[in-house]
């Protein structure tokens, strides 16, 4: 005796890669329009975007990615900035085992006055306290004052440079793609092949 439901599946799954093969010219449209728009399409979102380090840099995820892309990009200094930033993030989220290690990784990478990644753009102040920072006041040097200095020094002229940079563009391009109004177009339609899964 022959599984009709078996049967069904085969014949329902044959008719939709049929349908699937035939769908060729709609998915280069849909390719289509999940490109970037051109920049001379840009100048309204250009104009309209507040130049706010904190709103554009920190706390939208798209433009924290281009200004993080811009300063690797860019000269040693803005390089070792933004390392910096991102290796004490990774310690204050580490767990105790791992917090010593990446402790000692940013006193030796970023506190030695003879490291290429020393932090040259810190006032002669803060820079004798990252010099002089042990692992007893590790977490109130670093996290205050180095911390502050190098978010303040990032909110002048690299983040000047930034928005004249290709990176910024492409900031301004995802604003502007950000903007289009959201139909059944951007949704796809899927259907489990073969029996089995969740449902049965």
């Amino acid at each position: 005796m022959c599984d009709m439901g078996g049967l069904d599946n085969l014949v329902a799954n044959t008719a939709y890669l049929k349908a699937q093969s035939l769908d060729d010219r709609e998915m280069r449209k849909r390719r289509r329009s999940l490109i970037l728009p051109q920049l001379e399409n840009c100048a309204e979102v250009r104009a309209t975007t507040p130049k706010d380090f904190e709103d554009i840099c920190e706390q939208q995820p798209i433009g924290k990615t281009c200004f993080r892309q811009f300063l690797l990009a860019s000269s040693p200094e803005y390089l070792a900035a933004a390392e910096f930033l991102d290796e004490l993030n990774d310690w204050n989220l580490a767990e105790a085992g791992a917090k010593d290690k990446a402790r000692q990784n940013i006193i030796n990478k970023f506190c030695k006055a003879d490291s290429k990644s020393f932090m040259a753009y810190l006032t002669e102040d803060v820079a004798e306290k990252c010099k002089a920072v042990s692992e007893k006041d590790f977490e109130v040097v670093m996290m205050g004052q180095v911390k502050e200095a190098t978010q303040e020094f990032l909110r002048g002229k690299p983040f000047t440079e930034y928005q004249t940079s290709p990176f910024f563009d492409r900031f301004v391009q995802w604003k502007q793609f950000e903007k289009q109004p959201i139909s059944d177009k951007y949704f796809y339609e899927f259907r489990t092949l073969g029996k089995g899964g969740f449902g049965e």
